[in-house]
């Protein structure tokens, strides 16, 4: 079923591309920073595979990263993704409308906040 203003494919059955626009860091102490993914060593773009319930990007130095989506939820207006990885907890959120993500990584001592957006394209 598709609800009225859905973008095409962003249903939780297409595979994604997501790209990360913007990241906030923050520590333990000295506060939180803002920049872009490279900045912070992260990944630019990632590949959402739902039939294998799992998130695969790649780092600028070439090592591939696969992350198992361990949990997810489709709703109306959302999808929403969580998993592990690196000893940390991550939870995504895709809005079905308009492809924009948020994703927050929590882990002990810092935690980053990344801000794009994903298309079936």
């Amino acid at each position: 079923m598709t609800f009225a203003g859905q973008a095409a494919g962003l249903d939780g059955k297409a595979n994604l591309v997501c790209a990360a626009v913007d990241v906030i860091a923050c520590t333990n102490g000295p506060g939180c920073r803002e920049g872009s993914a490279n900045s912070f060593e992260l990944p630019q773009f990632m590949f959402v595979d739902f039939k294998n319930q799992r998130i695969h990007a790649t780092d600028e130095t070439g090592i591939d990263i696969v992350s198992q989506i361990r949990n997810s939820e489709i709703t109306e207006q959302q999808i929403i993704l969580q998993g592990t990885e690196n000893h940390r907890g991550w939870s995504a959120t895709i809005d079905k409308t308009n492809g924009k993500m948020t994703i927050a990584s929590l882990g002990s001592g810092a935690s980053f906040m990344i801000f794009g957006a994903c298309t079936d394209r």
